[in-house]
């Protein structure tokens, strides 16, 4: 009787166990990540665009990420300072370089403040 009730309560614990952490930059493109990294560059794109690219080192498996913002809030970021992104992760299969990019969950471009922070 006790092995039963052991087995039971092994079985219950093992269900209520919390699943282990999924890794960043998974090949599903549904869902929203959160990604801390340090900015390696900054690219503003040529006048009279207003965007710049945010190109940041990614956890592994990512490595090499890319993220499109407002140049107004490229400006408040630097190379060599951290950031923090929260949004869609995909794998840039155009590149060819196992590159990945960020995109925001609203609006047209990454946000300041609201789709990432960078110190």
């Amino acid at each position: 009787m006790r092995l039963l009730i052991s087995m039971f309560l092994l079985v219950v614990a093992a269900g209520a166990a919390p699943a282990p952490p999924r890794a960043a930059c998974a090949d599903d493109y549904f869902t929203v990540e959160t990604i801390r990294g340090t900015i390696i560059e900054i690219k503003p794109a040529p006048e009279p665009f207003k965007t710049a690219d945010i190109h940041f080192s990614g956890p592994p498996p990512c490595g090499d990420m890319w993220m499109q913002v407002l140049k107004t809030d490229a400006l408040r970021c630097r190379a060599g300072g951290t950031i923090e992104a929260t949004g869609v992760v995909t794998l840039d299969a155009e590149a060819g370089d196992n590159s990945w990019d960020m995109g925001p969950t609203k609006n047209d471009y990454m946000t300041l403040d609201e789709d990432f922070r960078c110190g």
